[in-house]
């Protein structure tokens, strides 16, 4: 029962990924260019659900001491931060968001997977990991129930604003897809297509056949989402951006060995696990993204966002 729900969040979290215009790229941007924020509270609404959700189900299911805590803040940590938010820049989409346009039939994006191998093999050559301690709200206390009443209160906020805004449908896409992300993150780390990719380039033993489900499911949900939208066409946007998805990968890669985990991990589950370097990290990751924003040569080429 339990995987069935874990497969069909994983559906959720592509369509929902999709069908927001879910990028941080993209959100920097339009807020730069059109001071548009509405994807950047969309961000803040699926960390409230996120963070909702996630202690709860942790100590319902009993997975509380397997949720990550904080990292030092330290160079690494912010290395890493910095790393990712160039990567995806290079890319043209962070990883959420080349799960978004996969959905549009980008089909350039296809060299992101080998740049993210590549990347996590020149880290290792590097020596380039950081492990996260194990997370200090493993059981019920009252810091974790506040933490859980600070979700409820940032998506209350946030969904608040983004209605005024005109944007109900993207907060409730944004609060399913961050309840969605909670309930994998929790049940089954490592179900990414990103993580399932390195694991299985690592012959890890956490690259097992639930989480190569769970990643074909939200790749599934994505695809499903660019069909129904009308958006799902095969593009070709030349070799000049398939080789800028291969570095791009390559820099994520290398960032995400460093923080540890990329904005998909730290905005649905280190940080609603109360993982405050997540919050660092993925702060300053959008800062790099804002200061790269006004070179034009970075520019992703990409169709507007949904809202």
């Amino acid at each position: 029962m339990l995987m069935l729900l874990c497969l069909l969040a994983a559906a959720i979290v592509g369509f929902a990924a999709h069908q927001g215009g879910t990028c941080g790229v993209v959100a920097v941007r339009r807020w730069v260019e059109a001071r548009d924020a509405r994807l950047l509270l969309g961000f803040g609404v699926a960390l409230g659900a996120a963070t909702a959700l996630c202690l709860p189900l942790a100590w319902l299911l009993g997975r509380g001491a397997s949720l990550p805590g904080s990292v030092p803040l330290a160079p690494p940590l912010l290395a890493g931060a910095v790393l990712l938010g160039v990567g995806a820049v290079v890319n043209g989409a962070c990883l959420v968001g080349s799960l978004w346009r996969l959905g549009n039939g980008e089909a350039h994006l296809l060299a992101l997977p080998a740049g993210l191998v590549a990347g996590d093999m020149l880290g290792a050559a590097l020596g380039w990991r950081v492990e996260p301690p194990a997370s200090g709200f493993a059981r019920p206390d009252a810091a974790g129930v506040l933490l859980v009443l600070g979700g409820v209160l940032l998506l209350g906020l946030a969904w608040r604003r983004l209605g005024g805004l005109g944007a109900a449908r993207l907060a409730a896409t944004m609060a399913a897809m961050g309840a969605a992300g909670s309930l994998l993150f929790v049940a089954l780390p490592g179900w990414t297509w990103a993580d399932v990719l390195i694991a299985h380039a690592r012959q890890l033993p956490q690259a097992g056949e639930a989480a190569v489900r769970a990643s074909i499911a939200t790749l599934a949900g994505a695809l499903a989402s660019g069909w129904i939208s009308g958006q799902l066409h095969l593009k070709w946007r030349g070799w000049p951006a398939a080789a800028r998805s291969l570095l791009g990968g390559v820099v994520m890669m290398l960032g995400v060995r460093l923080i540890p985990g990329g904005n998909d991990a730290l905005l649905l589950g280190a940080a609603p696990a109360g993982a405050w370097s997540a919050l660092v990290a993925f702060g300053l990751m959008n800062l790099v993204i804002l200061l790269l924003a006004m070179v034009p040569r970075l520019r992703p080429v990409a169709p507007p966002a949904r809202r």
